[in-house]
C-alpha cells in the first residue's frame, strides 16, 4: 500500500502536496483513513528533495486544521437540532446524552483538543464534542492547530528518519500504529474502570 501511494504522490509532482494535505483532513472525516501513513511519506519527500521540508509541514498542518474545522461545524450544527427539537435523537445521540458531552468538554476540553491529534480514531469526535459544546470556534481550532503542528513536526522526522527508504518507512509505520493503539487501548480501560468505580461507590454506601 505504501509503494503504491508512493507512486501516486510521486507521478502527481506538485500536485501531491494537495494529496497530504487532503489525507491530513480526512482522517479527521473518515478516521479509518490512513492519513498518518501519507504524511509520513511527506517526510520522505522531504529527504529525497521532491518537497520543501517547510513546505509539507505547512500543508499538512493545515489539512489538519480543515478536517477539524469541518467536523466542529458538524458538532455544533447537532447542538442546534437538539436545541430546535430537544426531544429527538441524532445519529443515536439523546439530548441528555448530549447535555453530558457538552459538561465534559467544558471541563476537559482544552486538554483534549491539545492532544487531540495524538488520538487516532476520536481525535475527529472530540472536535464534533467541541462544536457541540459551542466552545468558542477560534480557540478550538487554535489550540487544534498547536496539536496538528507538533503531531506533523514529529512524523514528518520519522519519515525523514528512513532516508527515503520506503521498506523501512512501512516497519516504522507498522510500529508507530502499534504503540499509538495500545495507548488507545490503554485510556478506554482507565475511562471504564474509573466509570466501573463511581457506579460501584454509590452501592456499597450505607
Amino acid at each position: 500500500m505504501v509503494e503504491y501511494i508512493d507512486q501516486l504522490i510521486g507521478a502527481l509532482g506538485p500536485l501531491g502536496l494537495l494529496v497530504l494535505g487532503l489525507a491530513a483532513a480526512l482522517e479527521y472525516v473518515v478516521p479509518p483513513f490512513p492519513g498518518d501513513t501519507i504524511t509520513l511519506l511527506g517526510g520522505v519527500y522531504a529527504v529525497r528533495g521532491a518537497h520543501p521540508w517547510v513546505l509539507v509541514f505547512l500543508v499538512v498542518t493545515a489539512g489538519s486544521v480543515v478536517g477539524a474545522a469541518i467536523n466542529y461545524m458538524v458538532g455544533h450544527w447537532l447542538a442546534g437540532r437538539f436545541d430546535a427539537h430537544p426531544g429527538r435523537s441524532y445519529f443515536g445521540i439523546t439530548h441528555a446524552r448530549l447535555e453530558q458531552v457538552q459538561s465534559r468538554m467544558r471541563r476537559n476540553g482544552p486538554w483534549l483538543l491539545l492532544a487531540n491529534r495524538f488520538l487516532p480514531g476520536i481525535r475527529g469526535l472530540i472536535f464534533i464534542a467541541a462544536g457541540a459544546a459551542r466552545m468558542p470556534r477560534v480557540n478550538a481550532l487554535g489550540l487544534g492547530a498547536l496539536s496538528a503542528m507538533a503531531h506533523t513536526g514529529l512524523v514528518l522526522a520519522l519519515g525523514a528518519a528512513v532516508g527515503g527508504n520506503l521498506e523501512k518507512l512501512s516497519a516504522l509505520m507498522s510500529r508507530y500504529q502499534y504503540a499509538v493503539l495500545g495507548l488507545v487501548v490503554v485510556g478506554v480501560v482507565a475511562v471504564l474502570v474509573r466509570m466501573f468505580a463511581r457506579r460501584r461507590a454509590p452501592a456499597s454506601e450505607p
